[in-house]
């Protein structure tokens, strides 16, 4: 599967460290690159990069598009504070804003979301290895926070198999963390978001 690269564009230490953390939960997140201003959008090969809406040279972003590259990758992500502003949302020059304040499996839901529909076309990812029923149905109960032995018991199998089968999701996702499990269950509707704890 084809990784997406992304560019944080924030003087915020917290903000970058934690839009990092948030990023690596997700599966198809690649080279994740910082900047401290604007400078590095013309030269950034991002697929997605993430703008802090409360840096001091924003409005310049505003003639920087408007001159022209509008409507073309990389997608633009305003980082937004519990707020929309008005300036923002009436350019048109990002096509998302995430918000902050809301929380970690908000954003994980909001990230996978910008991410699954925003593939540049050129660029679509490459299907993975497709999952059996059995391996579908144990990711579930993963997504869900369940434990091996719980699932077993669901299952009525073994603890053993279940290992096996969650060998072979990681195997053939590419996925590791339980996290990122779970943003795949919910981007392709295994299960419900609001089913997550």
């Amino acid at each position: 599967m084809r990784k997406i690269n992304f560019l944080i564009i924030t003087e915020s230490f917290v903000y970058k460290t934690g839009i990092r953390f948030l990023l690596e939960e997700m599966y198809v997140t690649g080279k994740i690159h910082y900047s401290e201003d604007l400078s590095q959008i013309e030269k950034s090969n991002a697929d997605y990069i993430f703008v802090d809406t409360d840096l001091p040279d924003v409005k310049d972003l505003y003639k920087q598009i408007r001159s022209g590259n509008e409507g073309v990758w990389p997608v633009l992500i305003a980082l937004i504070h519990h707020r929309k502003d008005k300036d923002l949302v009436s350019s048109g020059i990002f096509r998302h804003f995430l918000d902050l304040s809301q929380s970690k499996s908000e954003i994980l839901h909001a990230l996978a979301e910008i991410t699954k529909n925003s593939f540049p076309p050129d660029r679509a990812p490459v299907r993975e290895e497709k999952l059996s029923e059995r391996e579908k149905s144990i990711l579930r109960f993963v997504a869900l926070g369940y434990t091996n032995k719980e699932i077993a018991e669901k299952l009525f199998i073994s603890m053993h198999t279940v290992i096996t089968h969650r060998k072979n999701i990681t195997r053939k996702l590419g996925i590791k963390t339980v996290s990122g499990l779970t943003v795949y269950a919910i981007l392709n509707q295994l299960i419900d978001m609001n089913n997550v704890g």
